[in-house]
């Protein structure tokens, strides 16, 4: 990566993390660097400005592995992504934005969505759209990979953004889980793999929260709470073979009658999410670079599986080759 007035490496946070601002640069450079920069590190775009000043603005990247967030503030300027973008810089992303301060409007195929301070956005950035910040606005980015996205939630088109209010039931879930994300991030100096991958799961925890809630398999926001709350469990405990729901019921202080209906209108049922959990961290370590002392039966046992030949038959199953092949 190239080096130019306005972007600082962060060597102590995040690998490849980078901070940009155009305030270090003179006026009549701003929009060009602030093009450049986007295209490298967040999406490509073309950006407006009306203030004489020329474009304040700044970002902060930070690099979970196959997630990324990007933080951006700025004053009033509009950017767009047209078809012609989006031929020459291709990027296959799904964007989960959450507004922090001030108000943004996105224009897409006719619909115009206006969200503020404590909403969250989603929308998929290989269609063409407009946004506007009126005013000083900040917002964080959290980046998701398109495959990634489409592997897990085939069945959500991301037609038309997906908007989740920061003060309505259920849908304020979204944003204060986002939150608690994002504060741990920024504590977070992501010194290790282990730490950007639990970031990773968190972030994957919302989304299907926000799948949930959007295919109308949640019913209120003490359903959307409890549904997290399992979530996390199961995501913090993968590694206890014994995990199963009796367990987390009990954890939950619920019954397993009542445990099994939070999960009766998801895609899988509880069962099926935990194992599915449990291959997609043993997955993560086997494609992770510097995991190469692991042994495929350290990543089986680490994941909770008490049988490798198991192990080997669900992996085989869910991705098509076999664990040592996905190495």
């Amino acid at each position: 990566m190239n080096i130019v007035p306005g972007m600082v490496t962060k060597p102590g946070v995040a690998s490849g993390a980078v901070t940009f601002d155009t305030r270090a640069v003179a006026p009549h450079e701003r929009i060009d660097l602030w093009e450049e920069h986007c295209a490298e590190n967040v999406v490509g775009l073309r950006c407006s400005c009306l203030s004489e000043k020329g474009l304040d603005a700044r970002y902060r990247y930070f690099d979970f592995g196959r997630v990324k967030m990007i933080e951006i503030a700025g004053d009033e300027h509009f950017i767009e992504r047209t078809p012609h973008l989006l031929r020459r810089q291709e990027k296959n992303s799904a964007f989960l934005t959450m507004i922090l301060n001030g108000k943004i409007f996105v224009n897409r195929a006719g619909q115009c969505v206006v969200a503020e301070a404590g909403d969250v956005i989603l929308y998929d950035t290989n269609q063409a759209y407009m946004h506007g910040f009126p005013a000083f606005a900040r917002q964080v980015i959290f980046e998701i990979p398109g495959d990634d996205f489409r592997d897990r939630f085939g069945a959500w088109s991301l037609r038309d953004v997906v908007h989740f209010g920061g003060t309505s039931n259920p849908a304020r879930m979204i944003p204060l889980a986002l939150q608690d994300v994002m504060r741990q991030a920024q504590l977070c100096a992501l010194a290790d793999g282990k730490a950007a991958a639990d970031l990773e799961n968190k972030v994957w925890d919302v989304m299907e929260t926000a799948y949930s809630l959007v295919s109308g398999g949640v019913r209120s926001a003490y359903h959307a709470q409890l549904l997290l709350r399992a979530r996390r469990y199961i995501a913090e405990h993968l590694g206890d073979p014994e995990l199963d729901p009796s367990m987390i019921a009990d954890f939950m202080g619920i019954s397993l009658r009542q445990l099994n209906r939070l999960f009766e209108r998801e895609s899988l049922s509880l069962v099926a999410h935990i194992q599915e959990k449990r291959l997609e961290g043993a997955r993560q370590d086997l494609l992770r670079r510097g995991n190469c002392g692991m042994s495929v039966s350290d990543v089986c046992y680490k994941w909770g599986f008490k049988s490798l030949a198991h192990f080997s038959r669900k992996f085989s199953e869910r991705y098509g080759v076999s664990p040592s092949h996905c190495r």
